[in-house]
Formats: structure tokens, C-alpha cells, sequence
């Protein structure tokens, strides 16, 4: 039986996928060898072509025969990605927290499937489309390109670097070395966990220029439009050419937004062992599986993936994100999380941006996620304990599922 999903259920930004447009079949190309025209017509009827992007569904409906929603595309049907309980939980989790801007994005590393596309705002309460848009900072979560980037280019990930200063923002005399000063040493793993930005910096500007980074920011899909089933607003990356501007850039702190679906990506990436899976929200057409919107290709090599991985735990082991992962209920405790996190603020008007970014579990992936939460003066959540209740969900639904 199909029933009407309730606005309240329905993924927000699914709401705004309306229209129609038929996917368009595929075939064979013709000529002397190729097939008929009509072998070609029968070909391309037997299965399901992939639509178009972006894809322009209409009244999204909930399958109760299926447990999962469903779309008119054309004359036929399409069965989405999205896990209904799931979608509902990590909205209900945003609105409890009163975020007045929010947004979460889970999906499968391996496949790119969306399970989840979560968005609410309590400050303008028809806000559409929070987890396409780039409107955030990405802030520290651009120190996975920037290590990427460092490793690629010959840094040691346990080389320690000792540093004074820069613990919320950087001077250029922080970049100098300074025996007198420098008295806190990290490695590169241990400052990625601790998101110590002065590390950052000084790295950046012994061992990348602003063309490595920009390349290696590219191959991470920033300044890329990112093919999906509804347009993906570009997360734009600009690197300075001054030494300065720069380094801070590489530190989190540049012009650089991120949107909550590419920055999914980004931890997908990773979890991937460095191969981009294209996320796909269409799961099948007429009850027959589609082809993928792309190929998948690799980002970075399999050793620099790993490293990132090595640091990306370090950071809910020991650092950012432990005392937030610590309070982790339900089937989450004892699996171990991979992430990043992210704070920056804005003064005027005031804005607290924050960011986790990750994956889990930590040593055989099964879902990436990004949560971005946008705070006024006074709030309730930032996005660590946000992602943490997204991922508990997530595995609460995992277990349920098991006979």
C-alpha cells in the first residue's frame, strides 16, 4: 500500500526535486557492425536506464508493502536510497537540539548510496536545501586536504614540529621558528587529531605552495560540480598566492566553503581507501537496479588513505571529538569512529559553525557521515554530539534489522 509521505517526514530537501524527466535509455552506438535499430530498442527496454541528473521526481511516497520511498519518474516508478526511519530520526535529533541551521548526510562509502539527507532550520523554518549548500565554512575539515596534500609531498606523519601560539587564530609570527617559544611539539597525525593549527601552517608553507594545494583540493571535488540527482551547490576553494594567506588557508581558516553532501564525501574518500563512489540517491527504477550516474576513481593512493585514516581516529580517540564520542549509548559503544571536526565563528552577525566529518566503524566502514550545525549565541548542540546520536541511529537500525 503507497500512502503520502507527512511534510514532517519527508527529507526536506527531497521535497524541492519536483517535475518530471524521463531517464533517457541507453544503447549501443550503430553502423556496420552495431546492432538493428530495433535490437537496440529491445536492449535498451530490458533495463532500467539511469536518469538524467538532476533528476526532477514528484510526490515522494512512502511504500508500506516495502518499508521505502517512492517517486513517480515518468511513467515509471523510482525507489529511493533514503531509509525513512533513519531520514525521521536525525531530523527529529536536529530539531530537538533547536539548530537554528542543520544538516546531516549519511551514506555507504562503498556503493555512495544516500540513506539520509537530514536538514532543519529553526531560524527560517521553510529553509530548503541545507545539505546541497555550500553556505558553511569548511573551516578545519580542509585540513583533510591539506594533510593529503603534505603526505603526498613527502611529510613524514610522525615528524614532530614545535611551534608557539595560533590556538584560535594565526599571526605570521607564529609561522617563524622560535627556540625561545617553541616549546609545544606535535606530529602531523597528533595535530590533525588535535586540529593545532599553527602545525598546520608551518607544514604547509615548508612543503606545499598554493598550486599543490589547489590540485590536490580539486581531486577532492572542490571547484568541481559534484554529479547528483539534484544540483549541488560548488564548495568553493580559493588559495591565496601570499605566503600568509596561504598558510592560513591550509590551516582551516582561508576561503573556503563546503557543502554538508561533499563533505560526506570527503570521509567516504577515505573510508574508501581513496576511491570516490559518485553518491546516488535512485536506487532502482521499475524494481530494477540503475547504472551508476559515474565511475568510481581514485582520489589519493592507498597509503596516503590510510594515514588519514590513522589520523582521522586520533581525533575521537584523543582528540577533538573524544569527549563527545565518550558518551556514545546503544549499539555505537565498543565501534570504533573515524572524523574531523570543524569551528569557526563569524561575528557579524554572529555565527558558530561546526563540523564533524567521519566515518564508522573505523576499521570496516559501512556508513560515512558529515553533520554541519550553525549556532546563534546561545545553543544547544554542536555537531559532534549531533553526528554521534546520527550514528547511533544509524547502528540501532542496523541491529534491528538483524533476524
Amino acid at each position: 500500500m503507497l500512502h503520502r509521505v507527512p511534510s514532517w517526514l519527508v527529507p526536506a530537501s527531497a521535497l524541492v526535486l519536483a517535475g518530471l524527466v524521463l531517464p533517457r535509455a541507453h544503447s549501443s552506438g550503430g553502423g556496420a557492425g552495431g546492432a538493428s535499430a530495433s535490437a537496440q530498442k529491445k536492449l535498451a527496454e530490458a533495463a532500467p536506464a539511469a536518469p538524467e541528473l538532476p533528476i526532477r521526481i514528484g510526490e515522494i511516497v512512502l511504500d508500506e508493502a516495502t518499508g521505502r520511498y517512492v517517486a513517480p519518474l515518468g511513467d515509471r516508478r523510482a525507489t529511493l536510497t533514503l531509509h525513512p526511519g533513519l531520514q525521521a530520526r536525525l531530523e527529529r535529533a536536529l530539531d530537538t537540539y533547536r539548530v537554528p541551521w542543520g544538516a546531516t548526510v549519511l551514506l555507504e562509502p562503498a556503493t555512495g548510496k544516500i540513506l539520509a539527507l537530514a536538514e532543519h532550520s529553526r531560524a527560517e523554518p521553510g529553509r530548503r536545501g541545507l545539505s546541497v549548500a555550500a553556505l558553511a565554512p569548511a573551516a578545519s575539515i580542509f585540513k583533510l586536504v591539506t594533510a593529503a596534500a603534505l603526505l603526498e609531498h613527502g611529510t613524514q606523519p610522525d615528524e614532530e614540529v614545535c611551534y608557539h601560539g595560533g590556538k584560535r587564530r594565526l599571526a605570521p609570527g607564529n609561522l617563524a621558528d622560535d627556540p625561545r617559544r617553541d616549546h609545544r611539539c606535535r606530529t602531523l597525525v597528533s595535530a590533525f587529531g588535535h586540529s593545532t593549527n599553527v602545525v598546520f601552517a608551518k607544514l604547509a608553507g615548508r612543503g606545499l605552495d598554493a598550486e599543490s594545494l589547489r590540485a590536490t583540493a580539486e581531486r577532492f571535488l572542490f571547484n568541481t560540480e559534484i554529479p547528483f540527482a539534484r544540483p549541488v551547490e560548488v564548495s568553493r576553494a580559493d588559495i591565496p598566492e601570499d605566503d600568509f594567506g596561504f598558510a592560513n588557508t591550509a590551516a582551516g581558516f582561508g576561503p573556503v566553503k563546503l557543502s554538508p553532501l561533499h563533505a560526506a564525501l570527503l570521509a567516504a574518500i577515505v573510508a574508501n581507501d581513496g576511491v570516490l563512489v559518485p553518491p546516488v540517491i535512485v536506487e532502482s527504477v521499475d524494481g530494477g537496479a540503475i547504472p551508476s550516474a559515474g565511475e568510481p576513481r581514485r582520489v589519493i593512493e592507498e597509503p596516503v588513505a590510510a594515514e588519514l585514516a590513522r589520523m582521522m581516529r586520533s581525533t575521537v580517540t584523543e582528540g577533538t571529538a573524544r569527549r563527545a564520542f565518550a558518551r556514545a549509548r546503544g549499539p555505537l559503544r565498543g565501534i570504533p569512529v573515524a572524523g574531523k571536526t570543524g569551528s569557526l565563528a563569524d561575528a557579524q552577525p554572529y555565527r558558530d559553525y561546526s563540523w564533524f566529518v567521519g566515518y564508522a566503524p573505523a576499521d570496516h566502514p559501512q556508513v560515512a557521515i558529515a553533520t554541519v550545525v550553525v549556532n546563534e549565541r546561545l545553543w544547544h548542540a554542536r555537531a559532534p554530539t549531533v553526528a554521534r546520536e546520527a550514528l547511533e541511529a544509524y547502528f540501532a537500525a542496523q541491529v534491528a534489522q538483524v533476524p
